[in-house]
């Protein structure tokens, strides 16, 4: 059990800081933060050759429970320390493996994966690791993040004592100037030629578990399904791949070799490139096959020095956590990385001997897995949005919510909640909303704000479907629609009921300066009575696009403010720029609009309300 401790608790810490790694550095994090990774794993490698192998997963458990701790503290999270955590939670977990052995290795991240969703889902997908607070948090412990922080570390260096005292000394530690020349040659850790097992594997694995297949949140956006109910089916499926390592062997014949593999890549292929329908049995498959496919791969043994797969392990655990831009789809990585995976186990043709008590860890999951229904049956009830729109007037927000990544680049959806319940609205459109998506943690903003506000959310997922937007109201949604733009964007459309019977028709996008998208926009906005179209347009006064709403009957609530200043304000920041919208037809008019200050989002959220003339 100390082995499969050993693995797990590993395991847990690094599907964490790679959640953390995707979301702290925005762009500037696709191109450094992966190599700046492999770099210092690759380091790794002569320093555990100098240590001894003997001393050298100890002291990469202490350490890393050091680093844990750090990271827990948003004010020093810089490039430097994620990355030197990021590379030293994966070699950590290469050193475990190797010392626990392929067939608990297998069985140790599938219980640990199970651990991660049952921990998440309580937390409303926000990671441990993003909820603790500056140096004035401290004491308190109770609120979430550092109570887990602090069980990890404890767990950390508990396990980092026990192999102290219980391993036999290594001798005295080799000179340093032996390491220096060890990693000039590229041989620590066996011969440039030499043949380890496949350790490597496990970069690959956690990647695919930390931003895809055990993501509650990015199933939820793939399948347009609710937060709990896509949390529900991840469990299952992390509960199968248990259940499948504790089948007794007789269930496990010779032809299914090659099938493990195929069903793991033909899993993952579904869930990133077929239509919603195919997201909930493609995670089912890809969960329950993943651990299997690492059972029998992990045994085999792959030419080049251990340092060499450590390096090759972070750098593709990166690849997967950070967000990509083109000429890489989103999709490339995983669909690589479960290939490689599928590959190697492929190329097993005994069945793997049978795990002692194998139906043990199959308990400890379901127990696992029956936490979150439970914590969410405490979590404190919804405070809904105003319903009252008497006399014919509603109030609305349009904001982009930049991800629900704050400027200062920490994930920060309540900042999101107390703007949108300060602006008093009854109809909420929001863009660059994420559901599931890696520079997001995978968290799931649609169902978070659902939960809060007991509202109905009309969602548009853009192409990637991991982000897009949404409308939430509080008001009767008689007819919605969604509908894809070019340059991969998308609009929402919702005609509402007012409280005196009238209809309101709202239409939200997120817009990129292209003549096809706006007249897209205008067919979908019509010449309809009451509609509103806000959001992100990507246009600037004066430009031709806005020139063509104006010739369609549309007038802006922001250039009609009595004050001056308000109407010349920028609706963005970093650069300054207006490029956000509220624009009404001609039998809308607008009062006391508002452009508010906050630091939750590189755009300033637009309130106003509209009157139906």
């Amino acid at each position: 059990m100390t082995r499969t401790a050993l693995v797990g608790v590993t395991t847990l810490v690094v599907l964490e800081i790679l959640r953390l790694a995707g979301t702290a550095f925005g762009d500037a994090a696709t191109v450094g933060l992966p190599l700046v990774v492999a770099s210092a794993a690759l380091g790794a490698g002569p320093v555990a050759w100098w240590l001894g192998r003997r001393r050298a997963l100890p002291a990469a458990l202490g350490a890393l429970a050091v680093l844990r701790l750090l990271v827990q503290l948003p004010a020093l999270r810089s490039l430097f320390l994620v990355a030197l955590a990021a590379a030293l939670a994966v070699v950590t977990l290469l050193l475990a493996a190797r010392r626990a052995g392929a067939r608990r290795t297998g069985r140790a991240v599938a219980l640990a994966v199970a651990a991660d969703v049952a921990l998440r889902l309580p937390l409303d997908l926000v990671d441990p690791i993003r909820r603790g607070g500056g140096w004035g948090h401290l004491p308190a412990v109770a609120g979430g993040g550092w109570t887990v922080a602090l069980l990890l570390v404890a767990a950390l260096g508990v396990l980092a004592r026990g192999l102290y005292l219980t391993t036999p000394s290594a001798g005295p530690l080799r000179p340093p100037g032996e390491a220096v020349r060890a990693l000039a040659t590229a041989a620590p850790w066996g011969r440039p030629g030499g043949r380890i097992p496949a350790t490597a594997l496990l970069g690959p694995a956690v990647g695919l578990y930390a931003v895809l297949l055990a993501s509650p949140g990015y199933l939820a956006g793939q399948a347009d399904l609710s937060t709990t109910v896509a949390g529900l089916w991840t469990a299952v499926g992390a509960l199968l791949g248990v259940a499948v390592l504790s089948l007794p062997a007789a269930a496990q014949p010779d032809w299914s070799a090659p099938v493990v593999p195929a069903a793991l890549a033909v899993g993952v292929l579904g869930l990133v490139l077929l239509p919603a329908w195919a997201a909930v049995p493609a995670t089912l498959l890809a969960l329950a096959t993943l651990p299997a496919a690492l059972r029998r791969a992990l045994p085999l043994t792959l030419p080049g020095p251990v340092t060499a797969h450590a390096a090759a392990a972070a750098l593709v655990a990166m690849l997967l956590a950070v967000p990509h831009r083109p000429p890489f789809p989103g999709w490339v990585f995983p669909v690589l990385a479960a290939l490689a995976v599928a590959w190697v186990a492929s190329r097993v043709i005994l069945v793997p001997t049978p795990l002692p008590r194998p139906f043990l860890p199959v308990v400890l999951a379901t127990l696992l897995l029956a936490a979150p229904p439970l914590a969410g049956a405490l979590r404190a009830g919804p405070e809904p949005l105003s319903t009252d729109t008497a006399g014919g007037m509603y109030r609305l927000l349009s904001w982009n919510v930049h991800q629900a990544v704050a400027r200062d680049g920490e994930l920060d959806p309540g900042a999101v909640l107390d703007v949108i319940r300060g602006s008093r609205a009854q109809v909420v459109l929001l863009q660059e909303v994420p559901r599931g998506r890696v520079g997001s943690g995978g968290f799931d903003l649609v169902g978070w704000l659902e939960r809060r506000l007991d509202v109905t959310a009309v969602w548009s997922p853009e192409r990637d479907r991991q982000t897009g937007n949404v409308i939430l109201t509080s008001l009767p949604v008689l007819d919605s629609a969604t509908g894809e733009l070019a340059s991969d964007r998308s609009y929402a459309a919702a005609d509402l009921r007012l409280t005196d019977g009238e209809t309101a028709r709202v239409v939200t996008a997120h817009g990129s300066p292209f003549p096809d998208v706006f007249e897209r926009l205008l067919d979908v906005t019509g010449d309809g009575t009451h509609t509103v179209l806000a959001g992100d347009l990507n246009a600037l006064p004066g430009s031709a696009e806005i020139e063509a709403t104006a010739a369609a009957g549309l007038h802006s609530a922001q250039d009609q403010a009595p004050d001056p200043e308000v109407r010349d304000r920028d609706t963005a920041v970093d650069p300054d720029r207006r490029v956000d919208w509220i624009l009404g037809a001609r039998d809308i008019s607008f009062g006391d609009f508002a452009v508010d200050d906050t630091d939750a989002s590189d755009h300033l959220p637009l309130t106003v309300t509209v009157y139906l003339d």
